[in-house]
């Protein structure tokens, strides 16, 4: 997977800032620089949108970057913007999230946006999905323009 990542990236990074619709419907770019490094981050990442608001799921290291929220900005469709990232982390408060976001769209719908793995045919409980999200070490980074 990373190998394929590698490949990747450099190729999505080209085509959102040129802003071609048809390659990169639903990725963007999140520019951030590290808080311990100093070094600057241009992240491809797959755009969500919960209850309304902008953010990213991501299971990445690089996400502890904005833990505490952090000043990025993000690039979509050709156009840079300034913004306010926050992560939510924490297990049970995602759970309840994502379960609500299941019932709005979906199982089917819900599996291919999370990228959790769901081996019930049946919404999962809270208690199953906060177990994935650990397992994953998964996080949400909601995204605020400044």
């Amino acid at each position: 997977m990373k190998f394929m990542m590698r490949l990747f990236n450099p190729l999505m990074r080209k085509q959102v800032r040129r802003g071609k619709a048809r390659s990169v419907a639903g990725v963007i770019l999140l520019h951030f620089t590290g808080r311990k490094t100093g070094k600057r981050y241009e992240i491809p990442v797959m755009k969500q949108s919960e209850n309304g608001r902008l953010c990213v799921y991501t299971e990445a290291g690089w996400k502890a970057n904005m833990r505490g929220g952090a000043d990025v900005e993000v690039t979509d469709m050709g156009v840079r913007t300034p913004m306010r990232a926050e992560l939510m982390d924490d297990p049970d408060t995602m759970a309840g999230e994502m379960g609500d976001l299941i019932k709005r769209i979906g199982l089917k719908e819900a599996r291919q946006r999370l990228g959790i793995v769901v081996h019930v045919d049946r919404p999962p409980t809270r208690e199953e999905l906060a177990e994935a999200i650990r397992r994953r070490n998964l996080g949400i980074i909601f995204l605020t323009p400044l």
